[in-house]
């Protein structure tokens, strides 16, 4: 096997292999191998058939097309190992040469950009101290009596909190608009789920009062079919509940859980509270130790990864959007921008967001960080089990891909971890 490894620049190169027939004659042996496995035939164990029977039945053509397959795919992976190169993608495979004599390709590769690192250790940072006040925990056991609450009918004017039913019209000059008309239509005062403006007219109201009133919908609200526009509207309320809220007893305590009282449930509240402080904290350090190591370290970010990582960017945020009832598309226009726009602002930040991997990835070969198969098992179980009793969602998980952030998430734990170790003063 020849290779040949033209690099060229902003990590991309070229990668060339020429097989010979020797080289090629043990492809065509495995791929022989691997359709007789297949092939089920009477009077032969499976997997036992002879390759010349195989080759009356599927054809040379069917065999020597699996051996091309192998051919590059191993050829590949060996001249990788062979040059001693971190690839992070290739494209463009081109077949040069096909025959029985020699198979020759070549392929296009992005490198791993070469990185060198900065000063990672000794950075002396700290962690600033961090609590829970009384106020933070009653303010926590207020929301946990409210997700139990019972609402019931109140006769009391309407207010932030109170969830109501209404019947609404809204006009656009004189005439109703798409989905401007509703009955029974559901309201909680204070999410803001509707036009800027619209709850502020029904706090006050009483049941069975109605109200007219006119708001201008800002220019950039999403529904851009009444963007701009002075709607007249028409409310009547209906209902109007209140929540009760379940007194903060024992008994309460217990019905959540593993509690045997108010005040255990109360620790058990402080404890989580102090714990994602304690994680906020660490995470605000973490990311300052990052930048630290990025100011002094050299690194040529391939366009290629600034491309990918651009459109991780776009994708989730499209996503966002849509959990938000909107589309990318929709915002773009009201924003008054494009999504290349979009994506030229947001350069920068996937830049760094890609040195930041880079330089974990660097320290961990510097210090031979590692993470096991089987603490990726079972991380990869542990993910999987989000998804029992789904497995209409189960069918749609890559397990590479699903082991892959897995070890990816693990290492960069343990990454961070050794930062923390090196660089963080104890108080």
């Amino acid at each position: 096997m020849e290779i040949n490894l033209k690099r060229g620049k902003n990590s991309e190169a070229e990668l060339k292999v020429e097989l010979t027939q020797e080289d090629l004659k043990q492809y065509i042996k495995k791929a022989g191998e691997e359709v007789a496995a297949s092939v089920a035939m009477d009077g032969f164990r499976a997997g036992k058939v002879p390759l010349d029977v195989v080759r009356k039945k599927v054809g040379d053509e069917k065999i020597l097309e699996v051996a091309m397959d192998l051919a590059i795919k191993e050829s590949f992976f060996q001249a990788i190992k062979k040059e001693k190169v971190d690839i992070i993608s290739s494209s463009d495979l081109k077949v040069i040469d096909n025959t029985a004599e020699k198979l020759k390709y070549e392929v296009k590769i992005i490198l791993f950009p070469e990185v060198k690192l900065g000063e990672y250790k000794n950075l002396g940072m700290s962690l600033k101290p961090v609590s829970v006040s009384e106020e933070e925990v009653q303010d926590t056991l207020k929301y946990i009596q409210k997700t139990r609450a019972e609402y019931k009918e109140v006769e009391t004017p309407a207010e932030k909190d109170h969830r109501l039913e209404i019947d609404f019209e809204v006009k656009d000059k004189g005439a109703v608009i798409d989905g401007g008309k509703s009955e029974n239509h559901p309201v909680v005062l204070g999410e803001g789920n509707f036009i800027p403006g619209f709850e502020d007219h029904l706090v006050g109201m009483k049941k069975g009062e109605t109200k007219n009133f006119s708001l201008e919908v800002p220019g950039d609200y999403y529904q851009k079919s009444v963007a701009g526009k002075k709607l007249d509207f028409l409310v009547t309320i209906k209902t109007i509940k209140g929540a009760i809220l379940p007194e903060l007893t024992d008994d309460f305590a217990k019905s959540l859980g593993k509690f045997e009282s108010v005040e255990d449930l109360k620790k058990n509240v402080s404890r989580g509270l102090q714990s994602e402080r304690d994680q906020k904290e660490r995470d605000r350090v973490r990311l300052l130790i990052l930048d630290k190591v990025n100011e002094k370290t050299e690194m040529e970010v391939p366009d290629k990864m600034v491309e990918e990582q651009l459109d991780i960017m776009v994708s989730n945020f499209d996503q966002n959007l849509h959990a938000r009832g909107l589309e990318l598309s929709l915002y773009l226009t009201q924003i008054s921008k494009t999504q290349d726009e979009l994506r030229k602002e947001w350069r920068e930040r996937a830049v760094k967001q890609i040195r930041q991997g880079l330089i974990m990835r660097a320290i961990s070969k510097a210090e031979e960080i590692k993470v096991g198969e089987e603490e990726v098992a079972q991380a990869v179980g542990a993910l999987l089990s989000r998804y029992a009793g789904a497995e209409e969602l189960q069918a749609k998980v890559d397990p590479e891909e699903l082991k892959n952030r897995a070890k990816e998430s693990l290492l960069n734990e343990k990454v961070f971890d050794y930062l923390e170790k090196e660089n963080i003063k104890e108080n």
